[in-house]
């Protein structure tokens, strides 16, 4: 794929009067992992959506793996969707609908199929594949509300790579996962962007949950791009208090980030 992963000029949403996101130009080259952070309401989930077209923008352009997303009929659009790999925020789950982990991934396989079509063997073959890769093998024949929040997360992800997306959005996967859940799919995140190098597009809102691959942030605040750069560069001690109005400092190590009381920043 030699064209950007994503493009985005002079793009803006407005709804209710007010300017939800607002961006001159952003371009996300092949195989980056980019995490887009900021707060609620800052824009990133929107961002998101408008490039799977589920959201349409009030102005400007957006191409999405080579594709034009606004001139997209609902058939290009559903074309456009097996191609990019999006996990919106996670949803709870309920005992309503007793799916099996394996069921719930092959759902992704069967969006790549189409819905008329079973699915063969080298279509269950990719499935239980990814199944194994994602450490759900142990699972794979429960039903997914019995899982653990971390397992269905891992579930979720597997269903989106059993497509083989070109490009993966993620918006807040490690969202109310306990520390050890939250670790293990930071780590996750990590190996397999370092195995298949699909560009990922991570959103978030802690700087703890930053992959070690990520070596790009945007920030975004009140729906405007706010810094661009490496992680070291601009999360700093002034981007948190800004962003989040809260004293507090910002620690690198070892390609991770966190936001610490300021008396506990090394010198």
């Amino acid at each position: 794929m030699s064209e950007p992963a994503i493009l985005v000029e002079q793009l803006a949403v407005v709804a209710g009067g007010r300017t939800i996101l607002s961006l001159d130009r952003l371009e996300i080259p092949p195989q980056e992992l980019v995490t887009v952070l900021g707060p609620n309401g800052a824009g990133k989930s929107t961002l998101l959506k408008v490039c799977v077209r589920l959201l349409r923008p009030t102005r400007g352009q957006v191409q999405v793996v080579g594709e034009a997303v606004a001139r997209l009929g609902p058939l290009s659009a559903t074309r456009l969707r097996r191609r990019v790999g999006y996990l919106p925020q996670p949803l709870i789950a309920t005992t309503q609908a007793p799916l099996t982990v394996r069921e719930v991934v092959a759902v992704g396989r069967t969006g790549l199929a189409g819905l008329l079509r079973p699915l063969g063997r080298e279509d269950w073959r990719r499935v239980d594949a990814i199944i194994e890769q994602l450490g759900l093998a142990q699972v794979r024949g429960a039903p997914y509300s019995t899982l653990s929040g971390g397992e269905q997360r891992r579930a979720l992800l597997a269903r989106v790579l059993v497509q083989s997306p070109e490009l993966l959005l993620l918006d807040e996967p490690t969202a109310n996962l306990d520390l050890g859940a939250r670790e293990q799919l930071v780590n996750l995140l990590d190996e397999l962007h370092g195995r298949l190098r699909v560009t990922t597009v991570l959103v978030c809102h802690e700087l703890e949950v930053i992959p070690r691959a990520c070596r790009r942030v945007l920030v975004l605040d009140e729906g405007r791009l706010l810094a661009d750069g490496r992680p070291e560069d601009v999360l700093t001690s002034d981007c948190v208090r800004q962003l989040y109005g809260a004293e507090l400092g910002v620690v690198h190590r070892g390609g991770r980030h966190a936001a610490v009381p300021p008396e506990r920043v090394a010198p």
